[in-house]
């Protein structure tokens, strides 16, 4: 049987660790057909495949496993049950089921078809740092990550395996961005003192080289207080030394935003500070004593950190490969805790040369389930007792049946009660009714009056004009003259003569017809009667005539309009049907008649 491998999955790099064999780590990058992918970490779980120079596309998470795989093989490992896969803290549960589903395609990482156990990297870590250098086992603990795509925070519990409580991620701190802080120093340096602009005369495959290089002295830093950073670019090839100090002031703002996330998140999950029992600090970025220091003055708890932070994950990963199966299986009410002194031939090989194999070995004794001196070693997870006799037999007489046919009703007792006094509704109480009656009567009131005024009428009614009384004009009546007419000249003999004049009265009007809307009108037309009398007598002869008129009056009906009444809590008018007022007409008066006059008769006798 081969010996359990951990695997730990990095932006930077990809790590294997086995117990007694040397770690390993590797870029994480990727030769497929001699071109160099990189990148695909921080893409796991994007839908979008990464596409390569000659056009063809790959899932990131085929890529991932692919460099895992090849990790494996580099391990020596063929075939094993006892794996495990630290993955990033921040990955969602979509990213996982992607991971798992690409490696069923590999036999290594998929013994008997089963897919790898992956562990949160948060977890393993600290699995890890409590076997060696030791944790508490109460309180909080506050992980953080410094890796090269970006820092993680996890709050985990220590009383409970340190179970994750949260996890945040910040890529304003990660090690690409110092590299990237570090390679825009340097250019600047370059330019101040040989008055070269690099912007214009570097090219890419150089600016990638010179970043290299400020990573390896970023790295060197950490244990000197000084580096050398060789830049060749075209045209110019110089040596630029950093110092400790200077790559200190360029890691002071963003490690103040990592300190900042840190309070928010305690602040989010509501706990104190002093609920903080330590700070652990993992990954690359946790050797810069830069990091340590400044973590150490933000809080009161203690900082732990390991000699090879980066290798933290790799190592709480085998430590689950080789206790997970076990832990797995047992079945107690206690979780099995990877907590303890591992036997001998677990303990890992010396990660680095000098440093003892017991460095990162457990510290307490290991409980599991199948150790020996154990309470349940060899034993089933419920209690296995020799003496069998106890067990009880099995009923074997016949079924038991109750006779129902005698059983009464259930009686009710009802306790005895006296009358109720009810009290009558005081007058205040009595208001709201009275209220709500008249507010009933007035919109039943409104209401009714609406229905009666759009079911009558449909518009409003416009005032008929007062027909006036027609006067048929008055016939001039000729004037008899009461002087007598003087004797005639006694020289001159007038013949006899009659004269007849005959006066008529003009036709009548025609008769005229008044029509009102919804009036009903009478008209009684009366045709005028003319009674003419003719006296014939001698010079001088005098004839009267006598008209008789008749006036006809017509009387119409009276006419209606429409008037308009306001209602409280009526939101429009109600038209109702009045009689109108008339309209007085002006009388005209009669034209003056002129008196006729007669040859025969002078204009002024006196």
């Amino acid at each position: 049987m081969s010996a359990p491998l951990g695997l730990s999955i990095g932006t930077t790099n990809l790590v294997a660790v086995r117990i007694g064999d040397p770690p390993l780590t590797r870029r994480s990058m990727l030769t497929l057909s001699g071109q160099v992918l990189s990148g695909f970490v921080e893409r796991v779980g994007d839908p979008v495949p990464l596409v390569t120079a000659d056009g063809s596309s790959h899932p990131a998470e085929e890529l991932l496993v692919d460099a895992l795989d090849g990790m494996v093989e580099l391990a020596g490992e063929t075939s094993s049950s006892q794996i495990a896969v630290a993955v990033p803290a921040h990955w969602t549960g979509a990213t996982l089921r992607g991971l798992r589903a690409a490696m069923r395609a590999k036999p290594r990482l998929s013994p008997n078809g089963v897919p790898a156990r992956l562990v949160s990297d948060a977890v393993a870590a600290l699995t890890a740092m409590h076997a060696n250098p030791g944790l508490p086992g109460r309180g909080v603990v506050a992980l953080l990550d410094f890796g090269g795509g970006g820092t993680s925070i996890t709050l985990a519990d220590a009383a409970s395996s340190f179970e994750p409580i949260e996890t945040s991620r910040l890529t304003e701190f990660s090690g690409d961005q110092i590299d990237q802080a570090l390679l825009a120093h340097v250019l600047d340096g370059i330019a101040d003192a040989d008055g070269v602009d690099p912007a214009g005369t570097a090219a890419v495959g150089s600016l990638t080289a010179l970043r290299n290089e400020c990573r390896r002295a970023k790295e060197a830093l950490s244990e000197q207080t000084d580096a050398e950073v060789s830049v060749e670019l075209p045209g110019h090839r110089s040596t630029v030394r950093v110092t400790r100090a200077e790559l200190d002031a360029l890691m002071e703002t963003p490690l103040a935003a990592v300190l900042a996330e840190l309070d928010d998140l305690l602040l989010r999950n509501r706990i104190a500070a002093a609920d903080v029992s330590t700070v652990a600090a993992v990954g690359g970025g946790a050797r810069i004593p830069l990091i340590a220091q400044t973590l150490s003055d933000h809080g009161q708890a203690p900082v732990v950190t390991t000699p090879q932070p980066s290798l933290d994950a790799a190592a709480g990963a085998v430590l689950f490969a080789a206790y997970g199966a076990e832990s797995d299986a047992a079945t107690g009410m206690a979780p099995v805790a990877l907590t303890g002194t591992a036997p001998a031939a677990l303990i890992p090989a010396p990660l680095n040369p000098g440093e003892p194999a017991e460095s990162i070995a457990p510290t307490t004794p290991v409980v599991t389930g199948n150790a020996p001196g154990s309470s349940t070693f060899r034993q089933l997870a419920w209690s296995q007792d020799d003496d069998a006799s106890g067990e009880p037999v099995p009923y074997m007489g016949e079924d038991y049946s109750a006779d129902t046919s005698i059983t009464r009703a259930v009686s009710q007792y009802v306790p005895r009660t006296g009358p109720i006094d009810v009290d009558e509704p005081r007058a205040w109480q009595r208001l709201p009714q009275l209220v709500f009656g008249v507010a009933a009567v007035v919109a039943l009131v409104a209401f009714g009056g609406v229905a009666i005024a759009l079911t009558s009428a449909t518009g409003d009614s416009t005032p008929t004009p007062t027909p006036t009384p027609k006067t048929a004009p008055a016939t001039a009546t000729p004037l008899s003259s009461s002087v007598a007419p003087p004797p005639p000249p006694p020289s001159t003999e007038v013949p006899q003569s009659i004269v007849t004049v005959t006066s008529e009265a003009p036709p009548p009007p025609p008769p005229e017809t008044i029509t009102v809307e919804r009036t009903v009108t009478t008209t009684r037309t009366t045709q005028p009667t003319t009674t003419t009398t003719t006296t014939t007598t001698t010079s001088p002869t005098t004839t009267t005539t006598t008209t008789t008129t008749t006036t006809t009056t017509t009387t119409p009906s009276p006419t209606m309009t429409t008037s308009y009444i306001t209602v409280p809590f009526v939101p429009v008018p109600i038209p109702i049907q009045v009689p109108a007022t008339p309209t007085p007409q002006y009388q005209q008066p009669p034209e003056y008649q002129q008196v006729p006059q007669y040859p025969q008769q002078p204009q002024f006798p006196y």
